[in-house]
């Protein structure tokens, strides 16, 4: 546990200010864009696959259309390998809180997966070509022509400034957990609103401890061993702010707003281990050994606004 509260109280010295949290930032950028450039991509082809998958499972994009990827991060991987892999053209809306963009890193990452491809007899010409043209942009505003792709910065997390009705999907992986319990019912309001009549959203949630990321020897969902307040004040921080819900919170959220849920999917771990707070009493041992939620909700075809 050394190593998980030595990662709490650097987080939460990092949040301590904007100064800090603009180090943060900075440091991430400059020190993880190496990091990032030599790291394995079969996470992220993984859950591409699994997005591509889910998009055809449920015919999202039957005749084209429009999707918002909401945190993007440093290189747009998934809305890009989404717009790799659709029949048909799509415009995509990027969406992040803050700009951390790295187009070396995005062209490394992109780079691999084009190794990956050498021998993949499934790829068409089509998304050879597209790969190919990620490959050869020298700037993000020749990618984003390429693919008719926007790129949008809000520092509050809000959607408002996106028209209603608009949008065949809103996705994300490993976002929702970030958005703050006091705006989390809002976002997910106006996601409603964007989407067409029919439209769905597709979300991958990270529900497990994310400071047990830093420590081997903690459970992966270390947190429930403490009160909600405790956590808040020892190991809640800012710069990588966690609102620990659960997936039937997130349930509950989306059925409040409108949604029909169609499918989930749990990764879980072993929590025998832990002494659970009282505090996570009312939950089922099924969503207390939840580490990663995957949802998929579709806002009925019958419904406008």
């Amino acid at each position: 546990m050394v190593k998980y509260l030595a990662a709490a109280v650097m987080l939460k010295m990092f949040s301590l200010n904007k100064f800090t949290r603009s180090s943060y930032r900075y440091l991430g950028n400059k020190f993880g864009q190496k990091k990032r450039q030599q790291q394995n991509i079969d996470m992220y082809v993984n859950r591409g696959d699994l997005l591509v998958q889910l998009i055809k499972k449920y015919s999202v994009f039957k005749d084209g259309g429009a999707a918002v990827e909401l945190g993007t991060g440093w290189i747009h991987w998934f809305g890009l390998y989404l717009a790799l892999h659709n029949d048909k053209k799509i415009s995509l809306d990027l969406f992040d809180v803050w700009d951390n963009r790295q187009l070396d890193a995005l062209k490394g990452a992109f780079n691999k997966l084009s190794c990956q491809w050498e021998h993949d007899t499934s790829k068409n010409t089509t998304q050879r070509n597209r790969l190919s043209s990620i490959l050869s942009v020298n700037s993000f505003d020749e990618l984003y022509r390429i693919f008719d792709a926007k790129y949008t910065i809000d520092n509050e997390g809000s959607l408002a400034g996106y028209p209603s009705t608009n949008y065949d999907l809103i996705f994300s992986f490993h976002v929702m957990e970030h958005i703050n319990r006091d705006s989390i019912e809002e976002s997910i309001e106006h996601m409603f609103r964007m989407l067409k009549p029919g439209g769905f959203c597709i979300h991958q949630i990270g529900i497990d401890d994310h400071l047990a990321h830093y420590d081997s020897k903690a459970s992966q969902k270390n947190y429930l061993q403490f009160s909600l307040t405790k956590r808040k004040y020892l190991f809640e921080n800012i710069v990588q702010y966690h609102n620990v819900l659960q997936g039937d919170d997130y349930q509950n959220l989306f059925r409040k707003k409108g949604f029909e849920i169609i499918e989930i999917d749990r990764e879980r771990c072993d929590i025998s281990r832990l002494t659970i707070h009282d505090d996570w009493s009312n939950y089922s041992r099924e969503d207390l050994e939840t580490t990663i939620f995957t949802i998929v909700c579709h806002k009925p075809a019958n419904v406008n606004g």
